[in-house]
């Protein structure tokens, strides 16, 4: 869903708005007329600025409608069609950077669980041949008992990419919430409260928090999700995990009343170098999880941060007087 259609699906929000800051004007004019008609100048002035107010609420809102169709267009141009992976629960990536956003999001999480199911398989095979105990006449012994360490450190490798999807769902579903509610709630409710004197920093804050949220918070994804190599780092990881479960899968389903069977298997895996087949499992896990965690944890807070700084700039222009300020020298 693009950037306009987001407005367009908040028009009833926005029409109440529009009617307050068109009441504001009403009451400024009345103000203005007072002040003038009785010669009180700061009477005139509270009616010009509120006039002043109700006007630039309106052009704020056809500003902020421009940017976003501007925005809408280049994020489009700007991503590149190869660039974007598959997401089931985004219609249109490139239709705004917050659906490429969350496309990316999805995509995250789908890759992580995926990854962290096949893990889990590999740990249990790996626990499985570190607990295989030979009986040879009188004498036991268990060849692969070191592999029992690699079956705790792969749950632990299964357990990070379980949070780590979970971690993609819950910034998909803020994502989500913030983009259903920006514009269709708090963006209005700022306009509608701006509208007025008595509430108008209150106003001006909630405007420049929606905005900052919608439009600002996104745009560092647009760059930083071209560049990611998350998902063919999760990728190759799979590739690895997948290809030793399908070369050592067999091992859960021995016969171990059949010692020639389990002999045989363990010659296979020694000719097969089992703990060797394990190392490309968590070196390309491991750098899986650390891009996965930039792009989860330290951009957002990045982002967080510029949004922050843009927010308080807005507040500083949406909750700026035109006339009132020279009262001072009457």
């Amino acid at each position: 869903m693009s950037l306009l259609q987001d407005f367009q699906n908040s028009v009833g929000s926005f029409d109440i708005a529009i009617i307050a800051a068109t009441i504001s004007i009403l009451l400024g004019g009345i103000l203005f007329g007072v002040g003038l008609g009785f010669g009180v100048r700061r009477l005139r002035l509270l009616g010009a600025e509120e006039i002043a107010q109700g006007i630039i609420s309106a052009a704020m809102l056809g500003a902020i409608i421009s940017f976003a169709a501007l925005l809408s267009s280049a994020t489009s141009s700007i991503v590149p069609a190869h660039n974007i992976p598959q997401c089931a629960q985004v219609e249109k990536p490139t239709s705004s950077p917050f659906s490429y956003y969350a496309c990316f999001l999805s995509a995250y999480s789908s890759s992580f669980n995926r990854l962290a199911i096949h893990i889990s398989r590999s740990s249990e095979i790996a626990g499985m041949v570190g607990t295989l105990n030979i009986k040879i006449a009188e004498t036991s012994f268990a060849p692969f008992f070191a592999l029992s360490s690699y079956s705790q450190q792969l749950s632990s490798l299964a357990f990070e990419m379980h949070s780590l999807s979970a971690l993609a769902i819950l910034e998909l579903e803020v994502a989500f919430a913030i983009k259903d509610s920006a514009l269709a709630f708090f963006l209005p409710a700022g306009l509608i409260l701006r509208s007025f004197f008595a509430t108008r920093k209150l106003g001006a804050a909630v405007m420049a928090i929606a905005v900052s949220a919608y439009l600002v918070y996104p745009l560092l994804f647009l760059h930083a999700f071209q560049s990611s190599k998350v998902l063919d780092a999760s990728k190759e990881a799979l590739e690895y995990t997948e290809r030793f479960n399908q070369t050592f899968a067999s091992i859960p389903l021995l016969d171990f009343d059949s010692p020639g069977q389990v002999k045989a298997k363990i010659g296979q895996m020694a000719q097969q170098d089992f703990s060797d087949a394990l190392q490309p499992i968590f070196s390309t896990t491991l750098r899986a999880i650390s891009l996965a965690k930039t792009d989860l944890i330290i951009y957002p807070l990045v982002s967080i941060l510029v949004s922050a700084v843009a927010a308080i700039e807005f507040y500083r222009i949406f909750s700026a007087t035109v006339f009132l300020s020279f009262i001072d020298s009457i």
